[in-house]
């Protein structure tokens, strides 16, 4: 893989859980783990499915970072002000890069 096409910065985050300190509550929270750089390819086209009579649009968005072993299918990625839902990881080259296929957040 061409390094030089790793120019898009991104944000790894995984969903933390904490109490509050003065009440007791329990609060739930996003936190970025690794900001790391990484490739992009968008999906040409949409997914487009009904569900409980209600119309839903994906865009798929892959990104590809070096292989790390903290990243989650429960984690998300940040990039651009936009939140991706991880769907599947995949290790390419025996552990050098990480493959993150990524739904869209709405």
């Amino acid at each position: 893989m061409d390094a030089g096409g790793f120019d898009i910065r991104v944000s790894l985050q995984s969903y933390t859980s904490t109490t509050d300190s003065n009440t007791g509550e329990k609060l739930h929270t996003w936190t970025t783990y690794a900001n790391v750089w990484a490739k992009i390819k968008e999906a040409p086209t949409g997914v487009e499915q009904v569900n409980a009579d209600r119309r839903e649009n994906k865009q798929i968005v892959d990104f590809t970072i070096r292989y790390n072993s903290n990243v989650l299918v429960k984690h998300r990625v940040e990039w651009n002000g936009k939140y991706y839902n991880i769907i599947s990881l995949q290790e390419i080259n025996r552990k050098f890069y990480l493959k993150i296929q990524t739904e869209l957040s709405e």
